[in-house]
């Protein structure tokens, strides 16, 4: 594609971003690149948008260098305490320069790709094209609607609606002003019903289908994989929201689950949503642009603390030995953040502290771009009915999805075709029997008060997300307080002795957005919580 998206100005932050190269490129045959073409068109633009990035490194849907090193790892992996980190001053701050980056690639990657679409489609004269074309828009919507959902969990009012006019104007800067965060989660919950009935009813003529199922790296135009991720991601917003908007939260929920065949959600690992690693450039070990370089880089490798000593290891979790390794006396020990840096210092040093597995992470070539999991949606699907007695008994989804958390991570350890040249051999499954006596282990089992019962939800959630989607988990954790994670306070920082509410908005947003940023100044510190944050 050329770089006809220039000089872009979004949420006020002046950002040139050239999509593409036009240089030769083994992008997998079968789907557009677009990275290698030379004109803009819908199909094109739309494989932009799923193959999500900005630069070969800012990607946040595969694991690569710059998102998981720079900031999935140290910063979010360490407010949900899923990444093993070192005390000391300044361990809870915010690296805005850091978080930068990841604010600009939402509006120079999803957003700017979506202004794009809508403004080809825009310019569409003929009401075939118009009908044609119209699943690209409407399935963008729900990539664009997952991510920015991620931005809002993270620093709540966003430039949404004014964001990106310069493309849809021709070249006027026009900063865009911040949106309401719960006007906007509410928006995209009801869009997301429309879109999810827009597909029941496809009828997309097999002209305008053959070019979306070449464009659609994603989903390789399954329009039912669509339909299902529409209605899981809804159903994953309305579950943000259930304690501070109970009410449209359960109306959301009990019609999806009450209705499965008009709003089918993820069930299983066939159908869970995900970008398979394959080609060269959907690879997960891409040099230094990929999951090796993070993880091992040094200190990045170091097992959490509280997912390994006061989880999994005292209920004899099977997912440990595709997690994590063992330390140098056989054991599977955790980095504890809360102790002292000498205690720390000794027990890395001695070979004490258990590593992030290498076969399944990173030396894995074919991690997927993990987006939803059959697990998530059965531990979402626990919490609904625990709560409000909607849809199939909590014990069941629960069970279900500890079950889901098991086949699917080791399935992600079978993955690795040894690309780096070592033998890896594929863990061996745990038998029916082996997590038969796990989910019967008093730490596991769903048994207690309903708090408790809802604490056991929480944490296989926030477990099953692991680092790689720390985003989530993090997200999660604000809005159940589950798990009970201890953190120690950071006396010496100035900015954020514990882990903060939300992030801090951008440098650049403060400077190049100044008008609009006024309105939301009183609300850029570490206290504020997300609207949904109410418990």
């Amino acid at each position: 594609m050329k770089n006809t998206i220039k000089n872009i100005i979004l949420g006020g932050l002046l950002i040139t971003a050239g999509f593409s190269s036009c240089k030769k490129s083994s992008f997998d045959d079968n789907y557009y690149n677009p990275e290698a073409s030379v004109e803009a068109d819908i199909p094109r633009l739309f494989s932009g948008l799923l193959f999500n990035q900005s630069k070969a490194s800012a990607n946040t849907i595969m694991p690569r260098y710059w998102n998981l090193y720079v900031f999935q790892l140290p910063t979010l992996g360490t407010y949900s305490q899923l990444f093993g980190y070192t005390s000391g001053p300044g361990m809870y701050e915010q690296k805005t320069a850091y978080s930068q980056g990841r604010w600009q690639y939402y509006y120079t990657a999803p957003m700017a790709s979506y202004k794009e679409i809508t403004k080809f489609y825009d310019h569409l004269t003929s009401t075939e094209d118009k009908e044609g074309y119209n699943i690209f828009v409407q399935t963008s919507k729900v990539f664009l609607y997952d991510q920015t959902a991620q931005m809002i969990d993270m620093w709540g009012d966003i430039p949404f609606s004014e964001a990106g006019q310069v493309i849809s104007t021709g070249g006027t800067i026009i900063n865009g002003k911040y949106d309401d965060q719960a006007a906007l989660y509410n928006q995209m919950i009801d869009d997301l019903k429309k879109i999810s009935l827009f597909l029941n009813e496809n009828k997309t003529a097999t002209y305008y289908k053959q070019m979306f199922d070449k464009a659609d790296i994603l989903n390789a135009g399954n329009i039912e994989k669509w339909k299902i991720y529409a209605n899981s991601l809804r159903l994953r917003l309305a579950m943000r929201i259930s304690y501070v908007n109970e009410a449209k939260a359960k109306e959301v929920v009990n019609e999806i689950l009450s209705n499965p065949t008009t709003y089918p959600i993820v069930t299983s690992l066939t159908n869970s949503i995900k970008i398979d690693a394959r080609g060269t450039e959907l690879r997960s070990v891409v040099g230094v642009d990929g999951i090796k370089a993070s993880f091992e880089s040094s200190g990045f490798n170091y097992a959490p603390g509280f997912v390994i000593n006061n989880v999994m290891n005292p209920s004899n979790d099977p997912r440990l030995k595709v997690f994590f390794s063992k330390n140098a006396t056989g054991k599977y020990l955790g980095l504890d953040p809360n102790l002292d840096a000498t205690t720390q210092e000794n027990q890395i040093n001695n070979n004490l502290i258990s590593r992030v597995d290498s076969a399944t992470f990173s030396r894995n070539d074919k991690f997927p771009g993990i987006i939803i999991t059959p697990a998530e949606i059965s531990f979402l699907k626990a919490e609904a009915n625990e709560r409000w007695g909607i849809g199939t008994s909590a014990s069941t989804e629960y069970e279900k999805g500890i079950r889901q958390s098991i086949e699917f991570w080791f399935y992600i350890n079978s993955l690795n075709d040894n690309a780096d040249g070592t033998a890896y051999v594929p863990k061996v499954k745990p038998t029916e029997s082996e997590i038969t006596t796990f989910l019967a282990n008093s730490i596991i089992s769903y048994t207690g008060t309903k708090d408790q019962k809802l604490e056991k939800i929480a944490t296989q959630n926030w477990l099953n997300f692991s680092v790689i989607q720390a985003q989530h988990a993090w997200a999660e954790y604000r809005r159940t307080n589950y798990p009970k994670l201890i953190f120690n306070k950071d006396n010496s920082s100035l900015q954020s002795p514990t882990p903060p509410n939300r992030l801090l908005y951008p440098e650049n947003e403060r400077t190049y957005n100044t008008a609009n940023y006024e309105a939301v100044k009183g609300k850029d510190n570490v206290t504020a919580k997300i609207f949904w944050d109410v418990n």
